[in-house]
């Protein structure tokens, strides 16, 4: 049913209209009816249905992988990829500074709190292009300073997914190279996750050499992504790096990208919705110190986004007038972030922090944190864009009088001649 219904509300206001749009209303309704809510779905029931989030983790994962197209990326200047992988590693450095130094202050200094930090830091260097493209669609913007916000917000993920790859390839349960040092075990997992994601791209392309029928593509990218993403968490790796391997490699050796992305976009909705709905269920709140925890994490990564894309507009050369104030646009996180949080609670479900339990309470803070920056990033978004001259002053006031021909002609007035 869920699927059957519009991710956008245009009659709702901008912010919480982004949360329809990316679909976290549905985590509430999946909190709701799960073991922490009315009890609908047990707890036995959701740990049978577990499956279904892996294949949900698989599918964001390769669809985030399949729109790495070398040939499409080379399209945009080196200053633009500096600029979205540069400002992800400040603000993960960033983060987890301040973080470390709180932690250490509090006297929280053993590895569980350091995972829960290099998690809580990789989920927060992520940026979604929704909100991005909601303003851009909804004030009709067309410039320079929007096509870079959009083309960041839609690469700097790969280094949050890296780098939580990199945290659970030093954060184990297994003792598979307990007698190796740090730079052997991460090297040996990397090495892993990477394989796994290359065979995983090579399994499928084999699959699809013949153009086979529409519902066979359904269920080979349905059994690729449940397969590829259940192999990673079964020896501790993250999904969403595996998944990514296996959709670039898709996206750059594969015939048939074009009709692999229509399929994708076509199933999204019920698979989205399957997984947001499970990752509601998983959902607790172990207590009450989430809340401010979660708005201490939402201000932290706002800083830290300001920082990083100001530094980086620093150092880079662009051939035109960058603002300074770009991180304030890059704030909405949307649902690569989740899914982060959600595959930790899957790898690292029985640790402790205080008598917490650890990956509960980060799943927590994170999807509050998460609903705090969809709902206040599209305003920051466009008083980035209006400052950079790239919101019209007509358009927003036709658009404030319900006439949207007014705007449209506002926004792209006919060419003389």
């Amino acid at each position: 049913m869920g699927a059957r219904f519009t991710f956008s509300r245009q009659r709702t206001p901008l912010g919480p209209r982004l949360l329809f749009r990316t679909g976290t209303h549905f985590l509430i309704v999946g909190f709701l009816i799960g073991p922490a809510g009315l009890g609908v779905v047990t707890e036995q029931a959701t740990g049978q249905l577990l499956p279904f989030l892996a294949l949900g983790l698989g599918w964001v994962g390769f669809q985030f992988g399949l729109q790495l197209d070398r040939e499409n990326l080379r399209l945009f200047a080196a200053s633009y990829h500096a600029l979205a992988i540069g400002q992800a590693a400040i603000t993960f450095a960033l983060f987890f500074g301040v973080g470390w130094t709180i932690l250490t202050i509090a006297g929280l200094t053993d590895r569980v709190a350091h995972l829960l930090l290099l998690g809580a830091a990789s989920t927060a260097a992520v940026t979604a292009p929704a909100g991005i493209a909601m303003v851009s669609s909804n004030f009709m913007v067309k410039g320079h300073v929007r096509d870079l916000l959009f083309f960041v917000a839609s690469v700097d993920a790969v280094f949050g997914i890296f780098a939580l790859q990199v945290t659970y390839s030093l954060y184990r349960h297994d003792s598979v190279t307990a007698d190796a040092g740090l730079l052997a075990q991460l090297g040996f997992f990397l090495a892993v996750a990477l394989g796994l994601g290359i065979l995983c791209g090579i399994i499928f392309l084999w699959l699809v050499r013949v153009r086979p029928a529409a519902e066979e593509l359904v269920l080979y990218l349905l059994g690729i992504c449940a397969f590829a993403a259940g192999a990673a968490l079964q020896w501790g790796l993250s999904p969403l790096f595996v998944s990514m391997v296996m959709g670039a490699m898709v996206a750059n050796m594969g015939r048939r990208r074009q009709r692999v992305s229509a399929v994708l976009r076509r199933w999204e909705k019920p698979v989205y919705v399957t997984f947001l709905l499970l990752a509601g269920a998983l959902l607790q709140i172990p207590s009450w110190w989430v809340l401010p925890l979660a708005m201490a994490y939402a201000l932290l990564r706002f800083a830290s986004k300001a920082v990083a894309a100001a530094t980086m507009v620093s150092l880079l050369p662009f051939d035109m007038d960058v603002p300074k104030r770009l991180g304030l646009g890059l704030i909405p996180q949307g649902g690569i972030s989740l899914a982060m949080a959600v595959s930790g609670v899957l790898l690292y479900s029985d640790l402790q922090i205080r008598e917490l339990e650890a990956e509960a309470t980060l799943l927590a803070v994170i999807v509050i944190g998460v609903m705090l920056s969809e709902i206040t990033g599209p305003f920051l978004t466009i008083r980035v864009l209006r400052r950079a001259g790239e919101i019209s002053l007509q358009v927003e006031q036709a658009i404030a009088e319900g006439d949207t021909s007014k705007a449209r002609l506002a926004a792209f007035p006919p060419r003389s001649g």
